[in-house]
C-alpha cells in the first residue's frame, strides 16, 4: 500500500485535538479556583455526634454572650496564595464562635443560653461567658511535584472571659487553635471551609475545658483537652 502523505497530517491534527481537549477538561475541572475571590459557603457547625446530646433542660443557665471581632466587610479571612486571591467568608466570627461554645456546653450536659448583643441575661444564669475573637484566618497553597496536594491551614485565636462559680476575679484565658486539611489537586471552597470549621470547633472544645477547669462553670467534669487538630 502506498503511503498517503496526508496521513501524518491527520495524525498530528488528532494529537493537537487530544491535547486541546485534555487542557479543556483541566480548565473546566478547576473552574472553581479561578477569579480574584474564593467565597466559603455556609456557616460554622458542630460535627455530628453519636447518640443524643446531653443537654440539660432544667437547672441554672450559662449565658454565652456575643464576642467582639475586629473584622469588617469585605469579610476577607485569608489568602489563596496559588491563585493570588482573597478568601472571603460572610459569616460573623463574633457570633459563630459563641454559638459553637454554647453547642459544646449543651453536649456536655450544661444548659447554655446564647445572649445576643442588647438582650438581657437570664435571671437564673450562674455564669457568664464573653470575649473577643482575636484571629480568624485561613491560607491555602499547593505543594509537591510528582504528587500535588492542596493544603488549607486555618488558625483561630480568642480571649475568653468568665464570671460565676468559683472562678477568680477577672478570670480570662487566651485560646489558640490550628487546623489543617489536605485535598488532591484542586482548591475547593468546601475544603477550605472544612479547615476553618475544624479550627473553630477545636477552639470551642478547648474553651469549654478551660471554663470548667477554672470553676467558671460549676458542677461538671472537664472535657478532654483539645485545641490543635488536623487530618
Amino acid at each position: 500500500m502506498m503511503n498517503d502523505p496526508r496521513r501524518g497530517t491527520e495524525v498530528n491534527r488528532f494529537r493537537v485535538v487530544r491535547v486541546f481537549l485534555a487542557l479543556a477538561v483541566f480548565v473546566g475541572g478547576s473552574g472553581c479556583v479561578t477569579g480574584k475571590v474564593l467565597t466559603l459557603p455556609g456557616d460554622l457547625a458542630r460535627p455530628e455526634t453519636r447518640g443524643a446530646a446531653r443537654t440539660t433542660a432544667a437547672g441554672p443557665a450559662v449565658a454565652v454572650l456575643d464576642f467582639t471581632f475586629a473584622g469588617a466587610p469585605p469579610h476577607e479571612i485569608g489568602r489563596d496564595f496559588d491563585h493570588a486571591r482573597a478568601i472571603v467568608w460572610k459569616g460573623n466570627p463574633g457570633k459563630a464562635m459563641p454559638d459553637l461554645i454554647a453547642g459544646v456546653l449543651n453536649e456536655k450536659g450544661f444548659r447554655a443560653v446564647r445572649v445576643s448583643s442588647g438582650a438581657e441575661v437570664p435571671a437564673d444564669a450562674v455564669a457568664r461567658v464573653w470575649g473577643s475573637v482575636d484571629k480568624f484566618r485561613v491560607e491555602t497553597r499547593k505543594s509537591g511535584s510528582l504528587k500535588i496536594k492542596v493544603e488549607s491551614a486555618a488558625s483561630v485565636t480568642l480571649t475568653v472571659y468568665g464570671t460565676g462559680g468559683s472562678a477568680p476575679p477577672n478570670w480570662n484565658s487566651t485560646v489558640v487553635s490550628d487546623y489543617w486539611t489536605e485535598d488532591a489537586l484542586f482548591i475547593t471552597p468546601e475544603g477550605v471551609r472544612d479547615a476553618v470549621n475544624g479550627a473553630a470547633n477545636a477552639l470551642a472544645e478547648e474553651t469549654v475545658r478551660r471554663l470548667v477547669a477554672a470553676g467558671v462553670i460549676p458542677g461538671g467534669e472537664s472535657p478532654p483537652e483539645s485545641g490543635r487538630g488536623g487530618k
